[in-house]
């Protein structure tokens, strides 16, 4: 039984006892009323108070009868994918969920919850096939449950995709799909044209990266291609892309270098708001207006950009306003490119960063740049030949006690390593010429590397927003979180339907909703709309059945279900209703006799 319902039995259970006492001691109080004025006879007054007493028992235990031992045998459950089971224990009871097909010897049931009331206190609870549907989650939580799960279908089985971006921003659409060996996946944009294209690994996971356009509402397009180049699968995949104030960024270069100025080019492509300053020595500088490194003017950006040089060129106090402008929330990305002092080191062990020398390669390809944005258009032989370009690192450990990669190389080393300072953000980064991937035509790849590196560390700018699932299955209840006041969702065919807030979920502002139709749901909220895909699971059969069977193994206890002892169970209700009716006509018996006059 699930624990939350077994307190709420209890506590249902105290308040039904502790209401017929109250009753019992009422009427017992009118009773001794009648018997101190003289009309009611002591004998028949403490025999209406016993039977009164007794009657509220058995009543008690008409709603709530004594539990028993209950019954041996497994409660085997047939979901979708099963078949009939072969290693029955006697005593075992066979059922088949409506998902399931025709099994010979199975007891139909519309849920699991039927079945377990039909069944009540057999021990443990195997569930054969895909898995239980979210209809069933709530019932088996908590009981001793034992999963046998079937293969899965081939097809699409996981997919992460954003519903809003920002435009300019880099996006990703990640997934997993088997059955399809030598296969690929590709995206198309809304004029059916390839933006991204991916071979599967062994595994079947992919990953597509593209870049957000114009504001408005979009929709892009997944498809599967088999190693015969056959589509076998196609998904609508809508977003959102909305405008935003563009990030405001400091590039500050001790040096004039092909990393700088591919920066810099990238910079003003993806709409940043770029200020750079490039130190020749000697007093000269490239770039822009050089600016003094005050609270003011830090305040007037989110990121700042800078190598080691001019790192050690701000000093002591530039180095000071800098850290107390990061703890305000401005982000701070050090590129290492060169030789690191002890005084360097020292510093950065005062920001609570630690980069030491180490034996590792210098040279490395990095994961996830494999092939060629020009590959795009190449046939396959030319795909499978080309390379990634070799970059540099410095060999460095990077370490901090609080820190999280930002970027990892092939063999598992920190590239690049952030930690969070007051309300803002500092990261080393200690790959030197990432602008190969520019000029190994993976400017997708160069572009998705720094996208992420400025999101992740520069200052938080942006309205929040609503937090939406990347994709719902029809006919089965989502959460909805911070959603404004006045907040609705409209389904493809143009109705509407109004998301209260749960009071229960207080600040986080969370509604329930149930999708009745699949397509492309909106969130409406203050003038602005955000996109909900609503997946049907007959159209993605796979998916469906990776989904159940991960929350069906999530229910697993993992306690030994083959010496589960068998729950116990109510008794039964009817021999105490039977002693009830009967004293109850007793009393009332008694109440309508008159005693006789004297």
């Amino acid at each position: 039984m699930n624990q939350v319902h077994f307190l709420n039995q209890v506590e249902f259970s105290n308040l039904v006892g502790f209401s017929l006492a109250v009753i019992v001691l009422l009427a017992s109080a009118r009773l001794a009323w009648q018997w101190r004025a003289g009309t009611l006879p002591w004998p028949r007054f403490a025999l209406r108070v016993a039977g009164q007493a007794a009657g509220a028992a058995l009543l008690y235990f008409v709603f709530f009868p004594p539990l028993q031992p209950g019954r041996e045998g497994a409660l085997v459950v047939l979901a979708a994918g099963a078949t009939a089971p072969a290693n029955l224990a006697p005593g075992d009871v066979v059922v088949a969920l409506p998902e399931a097909g025709d099994v010979a010897g199975a007891e139909r049931v519309p849920d699991l919850g039927t079945a377990l009331r039909r069944h009540a206190g057999r021990s443990p609870l195997r569930v054969l096939g895909l898995g239980l549907p979210a209809r069933d989650h709530d019932a088996a939580r908590g009981l001793a449950l034992a999963f046998e799960p079937t293969p899965l279908p081939d097809g699409l089985q996981a997919l992460e995709a954003p519903v809003t971006v920002v435009t300019g921003r880099q996006w990703q659409v990640r997934g997993l799909a088997t059955g399809l060996a030598g296969g690929r996946a590709e995206l198309r944009d809304p004029a059916d044209t390839v933006v991204a294209r991916a071979e599967l690994d062994d595994t079947g996971a992919f990953t597509l990266a593209s870049t957000a356009g114009l504001p408005g509402q979009v929709r892009y397009t997944l498809q599967l291609r088999n190693a015969d180049d056959t589509v076998t699968q196609s998904l609508s995949l809508p977003l959102q892309v909305r405008d935003a104030a563009p990030r405001r960024v400091l590039l500050l270069a001790g040096g004039a270098s092909p990393e700088v100025k591919y920066l810099r080019r990238w910079a003003v492509d993806a709409g940043l708001r770029l200020h750079s300053v490039i130190s020749l020595g000697g007093g000269v500088e490239l770039g822009d207006p050089p600016l003094p490194l005050t609270a003011a003017t830090l305040a007037g950006f989110d990121l700042v950009l800078l190598d080691e040089r001019a790192w050690r060129e701000l000093g002591e106090g530039g180095r000071a306003t800098l850290r107390t402008a990061v703890r305000e929330g401005l982000g701070v990305l050090l590129r290492i490119t060169g030789e690191l002092s002890a005084a360097d080191r020292a510093t950065l062990r005062a920001w609570g960063l630690q980069a030491e020398s180490a034996d590792m390669a210098r040279g490395l390809r990095l994961p996830g740049t494999e092939h060629a944005d020009a590959a795009l258009a190449l046939d396959a032989e030319t795909r499978a030949a080309d390379t990634s370009p070799m970059l540099s690192r410095r060999p460095l450990a990077l370490s901090a006690a609080d820190g999280a990669v930002l970027l990892r190389a092939g063999d598992g080393a920190a590239l690049a390593l952030w930690r969070p300072e007051g309300r803002g953000r500092v990261a080393l980064w200690t790959l030197s010429d990432s602008y190969r991937l520019w000029l190994a035509g993976r400017r997708s790849a160069y572009g998705q590397l720094w996208a992420g590196a400025v999101d992740m560390l520069a200052r938080g700018t942006e309205a929040a927003m609503p937090e939406l699932p990347t994709q719902a299955w029809l006919h089965q209840r989502i959460a909805l979180c911070g959603l404004p006041d006045q907040a609705r969702v409209r389904a493809p065919d143009g109705t509407e339907s109004a998301l209260p807030p749960d009071p229960a979920t207080g600040e986080a502002r969370c509604a329930g909703f149930w999708p009745v139709q699949p397509g492309r749901h909106a969130v409406v909220f203050d003038e602005q709309e955000l996109p909900l895909l609503v997946l049907d699971p007959a159209e993605l059969p796979a998916m469906a059945a990776r989904d159940n069977q991960r929350a069906t193994l999530a229910l697993v206890t993992g306690e030994d279900t083959a010496t589960a002892e068998p729950a116990p169970v109510p008794g039964p209700r009817w021999p105490w209703f039977i002693v009830w009716l009967l004293l109850s006509i007793a009393l009332w018996w008694l109440e309508r006799r008159r005693p006789a006059p004297p």
